[in-house]
């Protein structure tokens, strides 16, 4: 029987899928930081997805998405910065 009740398990979970949500969009800026850096290496797009075998699309969408080129959301500490 849980020890709270259904509201604060609620709340609790809401909070904890915000924060993995935040997990998993740093993870996906620093995966297109990594494809970025191939691409510098590799010359292309093209060769970063054939060096670790998966789609071009899934490499240009990364690096569209969240590469470095792409502003950074509006509650990222990255914006407040630029701000100053």
């Amino acid at each position: 029987m849980p020890t709270t009740n259904w509201r604060e398990r609620v709340a609790a979970e809401s909070r904890r899928q915000r924060e993995l949500q935040a997990e998993i969009a740093t993870s996906a800026r620093r995966r297109a930081e990594a494809f970025e850096e191939g691409v510098l290496e590799l010359g292309s797009k093209s060769a970063v997805a054939r060096e670790i075998g998966i789609d071009v699309r899934a490499v240009r969408r990364a690096i569209n998405e969240y590469g470095t080129a792409t502003a950074p959301p509006p509650d990222s500490t990255t914006a407040d910065q630029q701000k100053k």
